[in-house]
């Protein structure tokens, strides 16, 4: 394999939000000895997969703005020279607002870093104290305003609708002081409440009050308000000015190759005939630490042929554009299954798929709704 994607976990926080189920664990600051595994990884997973060229870099978390900027130095310092970056690479790195300073984004532009993604999450305050959230709704404000006057790069903002306590009347608010700031990309995520995190919990034991169609409603409506002050929907949960799509998130998408690096990453690669191979890092950090050279603990899974092609479909029919026949049969040398086609024929006459007249097979704008529906009655 030449060129690759790179993703690296940052699994720690100062605290912890209540809808989160992503991996990581309660820190003040982030170990020097995690950033010289993490390191290590790096050289191992560039070597062990030939990997020539990096095209995207996405840092996530956890809260990657916890780096000091020693630590961002050295990582992108060993990245730099384990591997050529494209040209035109994209840098991805999540950061707080309540982190958000001119040293920092210094500190970003400095190491190379194109592009930032800020976790707003909302801008009412009783539902950010209700999330568990460390900013508040001044603080979201100063990071935005931090961001605009100093930031020489691209801009993503996330916002999650749906969150307990958030009307459609505050939601719209939000998303408007969002626009004040002209970002390059919108990320408007659904609530998802699961089992293991505090709102997951609370909702089992029947201490959460929550309306799941009006959740629904909100996220409509918040869809529709960003498509009207010119932002494109492209995927699922996000919108961009034109042109401005993160290319890190297409990767992923568009069924590439990525490695995963960090304490509880994932990497996934593919073979010629389209299937595939994927690693996820074991999620105990100490043990992580442990591994200074090589391979650190991990599972792993053979993607067989057949969970890749329903891969394929699972996440490219979430992009607005959907799939083509071309993209499959460079992947599988093979043309769209029978039972593919078929189903979309069903759906197409119903209103909820779309043929464009380049050739594209796509979910309508109602029938992105029900995409889970399709998906399990494709496979």
């Amino acid at each position: 394999m030449m060129e690759s994607s790179l993703y690296i976990h940052i699994p720690f926080c100062i605290s912890k939000c209540a809808y989160c189920d992503f991996f990581s664990k309660p820190y003040e600051a982030v170990p020097d000895s995690y950033i010289d595994a993490l390191c290590n990884e790096i050289d191992f997973r560039i070597s062990e997969n030939n990997i020539k060229k990096l095209k995207t870099i996405y840092i996530g978390g956890g809260t990657p703005s916890l780096l000091t900027e020693n630590q961002l130095k050295k990582i992108f310092s060993k990245i730099k020279s384990s591997v050529e970056l494209a040209f035109d690479v994209e840098i991805t790195i999540e950061v707080n607002p309540d982190d958000v300073t001119e040293t920092l984004l210094r500190a970003l532009f400095d190491c190379g870093v194109t592009r930032i993604s800020c976790g707003i999450q909302s801008m009412n305050d009783s539902v950010l104290k209700k999330a568990c959230r460390r900013a508040d709704v001044q603080t979201n404000k100063n990071a935005m305003e931090i961001i605009s006057q100093n930031w020489k790069g691209e801009v993503s903002y996330d916002l999650i609708s749906g969150l307990p306590g958030e009307s459609e009347e505050s939601l719209i608010a939000g998303l408007n002081e969002l626009c004040l700031y002209k970002p390059d990309h919108i990320s408007l995520y659904s609530l998802t409440i699961e089992e293991n995190t505090p709102f997951g919990k609370q909702l089992a034991a029947g201490n959460l009050d929550y309306d799941f169609d009006y959740a629904d409603k909100l996220w409509l409506a918040g869809r529709d308000f960003l498509e009207a002050h010119g932002y494109k929907w492209y995927e699922v949960s996000n919108f961009c000015l034109p042109g401005k799509e993160c290319r890190h998130n297409l990767v992923y998408w568009n069924h590439g190759n990525y490695i995963g690096c960090g304490s509880g990453a994932c990497g996934t690669v593919y073979k010629p005939d389209g299937s595939g191979f994927r690693w996820t890092n074991n999620s105990d950090i100490d043990e992580y630490i442990k591994v200074q050279n090589g391979q650190p603990p991990q599972s792993s899974e053979n993607i067989e042929l057949e969970t890749s092609q329903f891969e394929f479909f699972m996440m490219g029919l979430r992009k607005t554009i959907g799939i083509s026949e071309k993209e499959y049969k460079e992947i599988f040398a093979c043309g769209l299954p029978e039972k593919f086609l078929l189903l979309f024929n069903a759906w197409k006459e119903k209103g909820l798929c779309t043929l464009t007249q380049d050739g594209r097979y796509a979910m309508s704008r109602e029938g992105m709704l029900f995409l889970n529906r399709f998906l399990e009655d494709l496979f």
